[in-house]
């Protein structure tokens, strides 16, 4: 179970990365409110900070599925609006 969690964690921060990347390009490119982009800016950090506290203390899992959860969030109102 470990080894699954490490990988998930792993994971959460590649997709931080690649989510803060593509988001500032974004931003840069076409232009964008700070409201608009803060939201974005938590979501990546917090899947940032969940995923390195779950790789050194494993009872950190909750702070990495609270990210996910404001993550999911974030995007299903994004899709539903």
């Amino acid at each position: 179970m470990t080894s699954l969690l490490h990988k998930f964690s792993v994971m959460s921060i590649v997709i931080a990365v690649v989510y803060f990347t593509l988001e500032t390009l974004f931003t840069v490119k076409f232009g964008q409110s700070l409201t608009g982009y803060l939201p974005d800016l938590m979501a990546a950090a917090l899947l940032l900070v969940g995923g390195t506290l779950t790789i050194k203390n494993p009872n950190a899992v909750g702070i990495l599925c609270g990210a996910w959860g404001f993550s999911c969030c974030l995007h299903y109102r994004s899709w539903a609006w």
